[in-house]
């Protein structure tokens, strides 16, 4: 028998995941950037005073530098020229798609579940309607006598509902004493 021993050089260098190319405007991004533009100018309606443009410009500026946007200049001038984008720039609309992300997340929940970004986030009114409805559920099971397992699967989810509504530096110490207090639920 013989062996045969082979080696496996293989000196490829890394190569980028993400094309240089990847935000190359496409046509349906056109509309996005118009949807986002009508969502912005809607969100300028709701701030009050006379710097809401500034304000939301701001907001973007530190939402693109918080996900470690880089390259494209965001004050309110620019950004609005880039919504705006008057002659169809191809550059512009790749701005726009490249901050998307970020004003999409600066703007207002419900401006923003409006035009259906963020739709598996919830507003105020629907977090408080979420805990009365599982705390409805929590008390009709221990009225009509449902078995412990399902009682407690219930009161889980009257708590988790309340604890959606706090903040999450909030609610993290919450259910760590909630969890001291009673470890055998939790």
């Amino acid at each position: 028998m013989q062996s045969l021993t082979c080696e496996h050089h293989n000196q490829r260098s890394g190569v980028a995941l993400k094309p240089q190319n990847q935000f190359q405007p496409r046509r349906r991004d056109s509309i996005k950037c118009r949807r986002l533009l009508d969502a912005v100018r809607d969100w300028e309606g709701t701030l009050p005073g006379k710097t809401q443009q500034d304000d939301i410009a701001r907001l973007v500026a530190e939402r693109w530098l918080a996900v470690g946007g880089r390259g494209i200049t965001v004050n309110k001038q620019n950004l609005f020229r880039y919504l705006r984008n008057e002659g169809g720039s191809e550059k512009y609309t790749g701005y726009v798609m490249q901050l998307s992300e970020a004003i999409i997340t600066a703007m207002p929940l419900v401006i923003a579940k409006r035009y259906g970004w963020r739709r598996d986030e919830k507003t105020s009114p629907e977090l408080v309607a979420s805990s009365m409805k599982e705390d409805v559920e929590a008390h009709q099971a221990v009225l009509l006598g449902l078995p412990i397992a399902v009682q407690v699967k219930e009161l889980l989810e009257s708590i988790s509902a309340k604890t959606a509504m706090l903040p999450s530096d909030i609610a993290g110490p919450l259910i760590a004493t909630l969890s001291a207090v009673a470890p055998q639920i939790f």
